[in-house]
């Protein structure tokens, strides 16, 4: 039987900074690895060694100084190379699902959980109508385990654990084959951790081919929920193994 084409395959990333001065500084160097259909890549290391770098690069969100090379094809879309159009009509959202680091910086402030879950809906699944989006927020919200009391508020009324599952509702709007989650767990509890984490694999073993790219410095979450973990020190990723042995 002929193996699945990976859901992401990275070949070469690699990105540096350009400071004043003309002074190039390295951030992630020669990354190389691929997350297949059905599975969880953990991408762990301490902070600063460029875990969170690569995933912007992934979604094109680098700041402009920064210089890219490499490959990172999604299905037969080079991420690396398309356009910024192409990025956020076809790739943020539709493509790849972002789970974000910190949730309550990533939720509009002055709108409640269901306007921006309604908002969502309508742009990537195009539902009309109110009762129509009403309900498919509602659905949203059951998919990550959200309460549908709770849609009626404003971000700054959740708790962490909260605003991270909201998060999680608007990353799977779209049925996105890739999941990618950086740094879902920062400041939650250990329970609310293991949940979080519990949540994000069962939307990778529901089926559908969609797989989890995590990014995390936390090694009991990702023994936890990937089947392989990637570790990455100073830039580059020195370590590729299955979780078991990891």
């Amino acid at each position: 039987m002929t193996a699945s084409p990976p859901v992401l395959s990275v070949r070469g990333l690699s990105v540096r900074f350009l400071m004043p001065g003309g002074r190039q500084v390295p951030a992630v160097t020669d990354a190389r690895f691929d997350v297949a259909p059905g599975e969880c890549l953990a991408l762990v290391g301490e902070s600063g060694c460029g875990k969170s770098v690569l995933a912007s690069a992934l979604l094109g969100l680098l700041p402009a100084n920064a210089r890219t090379t490499g490959h990172a094809h999604l299905g037969d879309l080079d991420l690396i190379t398309a356009d910024e159009r192409t990025l956020a009509r076809t790739v943020r959202g539709r493509r790849i699902g972002l789970v974000p680091q910190s949730p309550a910086a990533h939720l509009t402030p002055v709108r409640t959980i269901r306007a921006q879950t309604e908002e969502a809906v309508a742009e990537l699944t195009g539902v009309r109508g109110r009762a129509a989006l009403r309900k498919a927020a509602e659905q949203a919200a059951a998919r990550a385990a959200f309460p549908a009391d709770h849609l009626d508020r404003y971000p700054h009324e959740l708790s962490g654990g909260l605003a991270q599952r909201a998060a999680t509702a608007l990353a799977l709007i779209g049925d996105a084959p890739l999941l990618l989650a950086d740094e879902p767990t920062t400041g939650l509890d250990r329970d609310l951790v293991d949940r979080t984490v519990d949540e994000l694999r069962r939307h990778v073993d529901a089926g559908q081919g969609r797989a989890l790219l995590i990014i995390t410095h936390d090694l009991a979450a990702a023994a936890r929920v990937a089947d392989r973990v990637a570790v990455m020190y100073a830039g580059r990723i020195v370590e590729l193994t299955p979780a078991d042995t990891f």
